[in-house]
Parts: C-alpha cells; structure tokens; sequence
C-alpha cells in the first residue's frame, strides 16, 4: 500500500504521516500553514482516505463528491490534528466514508463524504 497517492502538493497537500491503515480505517497526522478552516479540515480527511482506497501502488485520481453531516464541534486552535478515517461503504469505485478530527485527545470535528475513484 502507498501511504498517500495523490497529486496534491503544498500548500494544499494536507497529510504529513500515517499512523496506521488497514482496508476499512486509517490514522493520519494532518498539517496546516495557520489555523484551518473547516473546509481545509474536510479536504485533509479527504485525502488521508488515501492510504485506505488504494488498494496497490496504482495512482487513480478520487473526486470528492458528496459531504454530509460535517460538524465542527470546537474552535480550532492548532496546525496539527490527527484524522481518523473510516470505509463505511464501498460500491465498485464509489466510497462511503466517515471521520473525526482529534487534537489533543479531543474531538473537533466529525462527518462523512463520498468520494469517486476515477
């Protein structure tokens, strides 16, 4: 598995480390340049699903297609969080993920989206 095989670079790439992956969940440390935004949030979750969706060294470029439910339950204070990633569902090249951002042990934001592998 490729930690991260996306074409994203900075400053809009967000991920800096993987924790830990298996094939439905991954733990990734995420990074800004300031204080994000909940949007820059969403997208670093987006592209740490990286390290579950792909599933060999092939580079195939995800579309982010749907957001749901996105909450920001805290202020945000830091550059540096840690993304937890969760496959609810997958349907051929379609994905059905979840996630939380933590910082400090504390949950500052949750959601899920869909992205499509092209």
């Amino acid at each position: 598995m490729v930690e991260f095989p996306i074409p994203h670079i900075p400053p809009i790439r967000f991920v800096k480390s993987l924790i830990s992956a298996d094939v439905k969940n991954a733990s990734v440390v995420v990074g800004f340049d300031m204080i994000p935004t909940l949007g820059m949030l969403v997208e670093a979750a987006a592209q740490s699903s990286s390290a579950i969706l792909s599933e060999d060294s092939t580079v195939r470029i995800g579309f982010l297609v749907t957001l749901k439910n996105i909450k920001l339950l805290q202020k945000l204070k830091s550059t540096k969080y840690i993304v937890d990633v969760h496959l609810d569902h997958k349907l051929a090249d379609f994905n059905s993920l979840s996630f939380t951002i933590i910082e400090n042990d504390n949950v500052v934001a949750t959601g899920s989206f869909a992205i499509a592998l092209q």
